[in-house]
């Protein structure tokens, strides 16, 4: 099967964010660790995940986003998730109680074992809310958990569900979140052990990740896989010439972006050199050893790391010039 996790996460900036997480693993008879088990549906406010039977989660999400792309009223952002998670429901259980030809099997056996766990900003509700959402064979329909928000908000679908949340339990207190009363990355280190360690073998492959900032936007991120020092992936494929998503890239082992380190320290800034941005790097490094300054905004970041890129980009095309004009003189 597989280990799902959503949190709430506590930024840099001490904003709350909605944090999804999965293994890449699917198995049913087989093992294929490639399979893509984080969906963003056509709206950016929302993710979905499952753990489980494929034969049953796959058509159903693939139902579910064809439903929502060509329905105007479900697209909308105006139409709230709480909204979004009736229709899931209902959608779900009209499919499910459809299914024909089983027989000699009892219905709850062809069914099968599986759930999803589906969330995003409400904003009617003014923050974030997650649910498990399962078959209930009582009721005949699908039926939303709403994941308890009191103290730090969390929670896993899957297997291994106890073990997780006593890994958990030790990343908390080990790092001091207890007071906090905060997640970080925590759940992450606690799939991303699971993963390595082959003792739980149906959690595997690398990991999926996105977040959903506030109001209601979707961010999916890469992997480093299986650490820095490993290839790039995303949604658990490795990814390559042809298969090069334009997103950010984690290192697994300390959950920095990479690409977006910067230096502490620059050589004297030039109007040369950055032109245009002279000020802003004169701004953003400062004294006689030019030292970046502690507080930077996340558009500054952002800002820095686009103009060094540019830099570096312009230094390379001239050095590229001179060397044609070089071997054109020779």
């Amino acid at each position: 099967m597989t280990l799902c996790t959503a949190w709430i996460r506590k930024n840099n900036y001490g904003l709350d964010e909605l944090v999804f997480a999965t293994d890449s693993c699917l198995s049913g008879g087989e093992r294929w660790h490639s399979g893509v088990k984080l969906f963003e549906l056509p709206r950016r406010d929302c993710l979905i995940c499952f753990a489980g039977e494929t034969t049953r989660t796959y058509p159903l999400i693939l139902n579910l986003i064809s439903s929502i792309k060509f329905d105007e009223d479900l697209a909308n952002p105006h139409t709230d998730i709480t909204d979004v998670l009736d229709y899931i429901t209902r959608l779900f259980t009209t499919l499910c109680n459809s299914i024909k030809g089983y027989e000699p099997q009892s219905f709850e056996d062809a069914l099968g074992d599986f759930e999803f766990m589906f969330g995003g900003w409400s904003w009617k509700k003014n923050g974030f809310k997650v649910w498990k959402i399962k078959y209930s064979h009582e009721t005949e329909a699908f039926l939303p958990f709403q994941i308890n928000e009191e103290n730090m908000f969390f929670g896993f679908i899957g297997d291994e569900i106890e073990k997780a949340e006593e890994f958990l339990t030790d990343e908390v207190s080990t790092g001091k979140k207890v007071l906090a009363k905060s997640f970080d990355m925590e759940p992450f280190q606690v799939l991303l052990r699971m993963i390595r360690d082959t003792t739980y073998n149906s959690i595997d492959g690398a990991i999926q990740l996105a977040k959903i900032h506030p109001p209601g936007i979707s961010e999916f991120y890469g992997v480093y896989w299986p650490s820095i020092q490993g290839k790039k992936t995303f949604l658990g494929k490795d990814v390559n010439f042809e298969n090069n998503p334009a997103v950010k890239f984690l290192d697994p082992d300390t959950c920095e972006v990479i690409g977006e380190e910067l230096p502490a320290f620059i050589d004297e800034p030039t109007e040369a050199l950055y032109g245009i941005n002279y000020d802003f790097i004169r701004d953003c490094y400062s004294g006689e050893k030019f030292t970046l300054k502690e507080v930077l905004s996340k558009h500054e970041k952002y800002t820095l790391v686009r103009i060094f890129k540019d830099v570096a980009y312009k230094i390379f095309i001239q050095q590229q010039m001179q060397e044609e004009t070089s071997n054109t003189e020779e």
